[in-house]
């Protein structure tokens, strides 16, 4: 009988953990995560012409209920042109793209919101609908996005210090030289490391040669370095492949992720690039001395873990467009990613 009795609570167990091991949200898209020093997330996504975002305290294992942030009528959404979100010192931001680069402020943990203030000073600069955000340690924030003022694609941010209401004049992260572009259609990425300072990485396209790009604002400056270039090949293609990959910082620089002609790359400035296997749309987080990569692969998501050294492993069999967070005071990482006209929040066990 006791026997019986421990099987029928191991078995419960198992099945409430199971129950809890992802959270999804119906008619949601583009979902991205962020989670503050304390470990609260939260996850913002676009549901039609709406733009919501849900609060967990237990670290993404459950959410509340979402709320409503804004009902923007030319809110953009699909291949990465979703919201955005940061977190810090009690203050939650995210930015939307609606014709403009539009910020959102909440002052108590994401449950009221004020907004819209518009990021991009130049009206309608911003219409691409490509965008990035990120939050530095002492709670600055930047906003990157492809930017249409002129002739040509080039890529500009702004910044600012008060959670999202007001930001600066808008300035150039990099301009492509001699009336080239930037790739026209792919995302940009940002990510500040644990000293402050500013990694930014954007696809270019000079001589049609589709390739990723950084660049690097040490702490205290105001200016970018010059650009350098990711990786060791090069792709030449007539068209965008919409399909920007990701940077994240560590302790010593930064990693990255890219696709390069249907295949996932990871590399270190100054480092080989490491060829992960067939894919699209990498992602990649770091944190604990640890790195996790997740894409697309055929219809479903895979995954693998330190420095691409480790094997890729299957995530999920449907998914797509995925978002990592790592979350330190909690040990342990978060993927978002769509399923049909849903979204999934799950945790990602890293050994």
């Amino acid at each position: 009988m006791k026997n019986t009795l421990l099987i029928l609570t191991v078995l419960i167990l198992a099945a409430t953990y199971a129950a809890r091991a992802e959270t999804v949200i119906a008619a949601a898209a583009q979902p991205q995560l962020a989670a503050d020093a304390k470990g609260t997330v939260w996850v913002t996504f676009g549901r039609g012409k709406e733009v919501h975002v849900a609060r967990s305290e237990d670290g993404g294992l459950t959410f509340a209920p979402a709320v409503r942030v804004a009902s923007l009528p030319s809110l953009m959404l699909g291949r990465r042109r979703g919201p955005r979100i940061v977190a810090h010192d009690g203050k939650v931001t995210l930015t939307a793209m609606a014709g403009d680069l539009h910020a959102f402020r909440s002052t108590d943990g994401g449950r009221a919101w004020t907004g819209p203030f518009r990021v991009n000073d130049r009206a309608r600069s911003a219409r691409e609908g490509l965008n990035a955000l990120a939050v530095a340690p002492d709670g600055r924030l930047v906003a990157a996005w492809l930017d249409l003022r002129g002739e040509r694609t080039q890529l500009h941010c702004a910044e600012s210090t008060d959670g999202g209401m007001t930001w600066t004049d808008n300035y150039p992260i990099y301009r492509a030289p001699g009336g080239e572009t930037v790739c026209e259609c792919c995302h940009p990425s940002l990510a500040f490391g644990a000293g402050g300072e500013l990694f930014a990485m954007w696809r270019n396209a000079l001589g049609g040669a589709r390739d990723p790009w950084f660049s690097r604002r040490p702490m205290g400056s105001a200016e970018f370095a010059p650009a350098a270039k990711l990786g060791e090949g090069t792709w030449t293609l007539r068209a965008c492949p919409m399909d920007g990959g990701a940077v994240a910082a560590l302790a010593d620089g930064l990693v990255s992720v890219w696709q390069r002609e249907g295949r996932v790359f990871l590399a270190r400035p100054s480092e080989p690039e490491r060829d992960l296997g067939p894919g699209t749309q990498p992602v990649v987080a770091a944190a604990m001395g640890r790195v996790i990569v997740v894409w697309q692969r055929g219809q479903g998501l895979w995954m693998t873990t330190g420095d691409g050294m480790g094997a890729a492993n299957s995530l999920t069999e449907e998914g797509k467009f995925p978002a990592l967070l790592a979350i330190p005071s909690q040990g342990g990482f978060l993927a978002a990613y769509e399923r049909g006209d849903a979204i999934v929040i799950r945790r990602v066990e890293v050994e």
